[in-house]
């Protein structure tokens, strides 16, 4: 008998949503934060929040929020989550909002909900954790986030005044006097990273495209030490930066770190292009995959192609181009295929655009070798996380049917495939990876 394409569908959708896995990419709040958690609490900290549009209390601001991004794909699949979660049907509109802020208010008075959503619906077997208000924790729970080392701090630490798209500055986070030697900076660097390393981190994870292009060069030593040395002149000896006490909120509204009076931009863009291929070659040496943001971002100068030079520097460098470079996707299509150290990552994706996502997995059957695709939830909040594999799960199952059914692969193919991504790929990756 032959199996109709819907049943097929729905055989690999639920095949890929029930399969152990290991989730490449998240950015799970810890505990304290879903203390109190609520409907509107949970949107602010969702993708939802991204499409800048305000709401208050009031059912003409929320009915003139859901009318809006009714169709958008962040709430599509936020909305569906929820759906399959709380065991209902029950629309988001105005009139059903104060009964959606109960619900998920009761649910998170049980501390162990977010896990139970983790764990359990998600089925994740460990999820990699970028913390970008603690660079290297795993939210005190080992046992499910493993962490991925943000380095991005470090890309501003010619001043004690300046700081990433976050707020971050390497003395706040790591005090010590100010270094004034880019050797020995970059000594710095490499200590951290393997400290943290020790301390359990997988990766490396720079998002610096929300603060500057990718067009990173190679500078020779000479004109960085030079830039460094200007940079750093006005500088006082002893690091006066005081740590952040207040949590970061998701909010798109970042905006990159201003030249320094007196600093010449030229100094800074030298400065990060040396710091960045001596962050590749650290890697290599470390033994750590590279996550990097490519795509959105400032979206100027984003796109992963610009990092091709590092790339072909770098070949025992593990890059993992997070987000695919969307919405430049085609630049997977030629690193991909040129370099076996590109490792791509559809984390966002999904949420995003999902039929930029189908599109874009349909090249990468095509274009990548089978054993380096991976994928990751990239969100706050375990809704939006199941909401975002919900996604993932539908663009697996709509690809491979449609490439079972033209012959370009088999159904067995279709299921080694789903393994390979959301479990054997990121395994091996990984590791050392305390994936057990």
């Amino acid at each position: 008998m032959q199996t109709s394409s819907q049943q097929l569908y729905d055989e690999l959708f639920d095949y890929a949503r029930n399969l152990p896995k290991i989730n490449t990419h998240c950015h799970q709040l810890p505990k304290k934060e879903f203390y109190g958690l609520d409907l509107d609490a949970l949107l602010q900290n969702t993708y939802i929040n991204w499409i800048g549009i305000p709401w208050d209390q009031s059912a003409f601001s929320q009915s003139s929020l859901l009318e809006k991004i009714r169709l958008n794909s962040f709430f599509v699949w936020f909305q569906r989550s929820l759906f399959d979660l709380y065991h209902t049907d029950e629309a988001l509109s105005a009139s059903t909002w104060s009964a959606w802020q109960e619900r998920i208010r009761t649910a998170y008075q049980d501390a162990s909900h977010p896990e139970k959503i983790l764990t359990g619906q998600c089925g994740y077997r460990k999820c990699i954790l970028d913390a970008y208000w603690r660079p290297g924790s795993n939210n005190d729970s080992p046992a499910l986030f493993a962490p991925t080392f943000r380095v991005n701090s470090f890309f501003f630490g010619f001043s004690i005044d300046a700081g990433d798209h976050d707020g971050n500055n390497p003395y706040a986070l790591y005090p010590r006097d100010f270094i004034l030697d880019l050797d020995e900076y970059v000594a710095w660097l490499r200590s951290t990273i393997l400290f943290h390393k020790a301390a359990g981190c997988v990766a490396l994870k720079l998002p610096i495209a929300y603060d500057r292009g990718l067009d990173f060069c190679e500078v020779n030593e000479e004109k960085a030490f030079q830039a460094f040395s200007r940079l750093t002149a006005d500088s006082p000896p002893q690091s006066s930066y005081t740590e952040k006490t207040s949590f970061p909120l998701n909010s798109p509204t970042t905006s990159a770190t201003k030249p320094l009076p007196g600093a010449h931009v030229e100094d800074i863009k030298i400065f990060q292009d040396y710091l960045f291929f001596q962050l590749c070659r650290i890697a290599a040496e470390a033994g750590l995959p590279l996550q990097i943001h490519t795509g959105m971002g400032q979206g100027f100068r984003t796109n992963a192609l610009q990092l091709k030079e590092a790339i072909q520097e770098f070949p025992e460098t593990r890059f993992v181009l997070l987000h695919c470079s969307y919405p430049w996707i085609e630049d997977m299509s030629l690193l991909v295929t040129s370099y076996p150290n590109v490792y791509p990552d559809l984390s966002w994706v999904p949420l995003i655009s999902t039929k930029a996502a189908t599109t874009l997995l349909h090249e990468l059957i095509e274009r990548s070798t089978m054993d380096r695709i991976c994928w990751g939830c990239d969100t706050w909040t375990p809704e939006e996380s199941y909401g975002s594999l919900l996604a993932f799960c539908h663009v697996l199952a709509s690809t491979l049917i449609t490439k079972s059914t033209d012959g370009y692969l088999s159904v067995q193919e279709a299921y080694q495939f789903i393994d390979r991504v959301l479990s054997i790929n990121p395994d091996q990756l990984y590791r050392p990876a305390h994936i057990k």
